[in-house]
């Protein structure tokens, strides 16, 4: 008599396929487990699956199908939180890779709908810094979401939740748009003094830390949990460009007084508005030794590591 007992497999959604999207569903597939323990699916927006697809679109699905992950879609902005709900309801877990592009209001949407559908276990859209920390009033308005969201998940007890705080995607800082690293003028400008700390992650590492944190046993539930690629100064970072480039960058330092000028000037400049933010010495970096990847053993891509591959 066999006397193994099959599990039913938990079904987990992803909310989006963009950079992180991608990245999720990756670290999913590649945790062994998930070839036991989990049926995936990923939500994408109507026009990402139906009409005039592009090429890119068309790899895409073709990708999902190859790796048995099914797709179902939504529309965040044009359907209710109810709706949403029903859509949600037959999944055990959610992890939200939706991002801003809703525009305000969706997280919190997103997080109602969550709740109405009594999923068991939700990681929401909050890959990103220590909004507890920074708290309101930061000038970022979807940083103050994020806050809303957080109150939304603790005024309740059904729903586990796990926050993955990641701080900035480490490729954001490299664009050219952020204007803090200029490449080919070998320069950084550091926001509000030198020895301020950025703690980054990529994309793919987050990914992998959020498959590995979902599987961890015990389970982690109604937890904040800090990984870390890198932490750095600013300083720091205009070192290892200069070792990485062989050339010397220049560190100039935009202090709070000339980043709050720039906003002022251009109100809405999203940019000068994240470099107003990100001007601080607490709640956008923590320590990398102390950090669950860290205490756990995992390797992840520093700054150094992730100029190297990107050569």
């Amino acid at each position: 008599m066999n006397d193994t007992v099959t599990r039913p497999r938990k079904k987990i959604l992803i909310l989006g396929a963009g950079e992180l999207g991608m990245a999720m569903l990756n670290g999913f597939i590649h945790q062994h487990a998930t070839h036991m323990e989990a049926q995936l699916t990923v939500l994408l927006r109507p026009a990402s699956i139906a009409g005039a697809l592009s090429p890119a679109q068309q790899r895409r699905l073709q990708w999902l199908a190859d790796n048995d992950v099914a797709v179902i879609s939504a529309d965040f902005n044009a359907q209710s939180d109810r709706e949403l709900a029903a859509l949600f309801a037959p999944f055990d877990a959610i992890i939200n890779c939706s991002g801003f592009v809703g525009g305000a209001g969706t997280q919190r949407k997103i997080t109602q709908a969550v709740l109405l559908a009594g999923v068991k276990r939700f990681f929401p859209w909050q890959f990103g810094v220590d909004y507890d920390r920074i708290g309101k009033g930061s000038g970022q308005l979807v940083w103050d979401e994020q806050l809303a969201v957080r109150e939304q998940l603790r005024a309740q007890h059904h729903t586990e939740w796990v926050i993955v705080s990641t701080g900035m995607f480490t490729s954001f800082l490299f664009e050219p748009v952020f204007g803090v690293v200029d490449i080919p003028g070998k320069r950084v400008v550091a926001l509000g003094e030198a020895d301020y700390a950025l703690t980054l992650t990529t994309p793919a590492d987050i990914g992998m830390l959020t498959a590995a944190l979902f599987f961890y046993q015990p389970e982690i539930k109604n937890e904040v949990v800090y990984v870390a690629g890198d932490t750095l100064s600013w300083r720091e970072l205009a070192a290892v460009l200069t070792r990485h480039y062989r050339a010397t960058f220049t560190l100039e330092v935009a202090d709070v007084a000339r980043l709050r000028e720039a906003v002022r000037r251009a109100p809405d400049d999203v940019s000068a508005a994240y470099r107003l933010a990100f001007a601080r010495p607490d709640g956008v970096a923590w320590d990398k030794a102390a950090s669950w990847n860290a205490r756990h053993g995992i390797a992840v891509t520093d700054v150094a590591a992730w100029l190297r591959e990107k050569e």
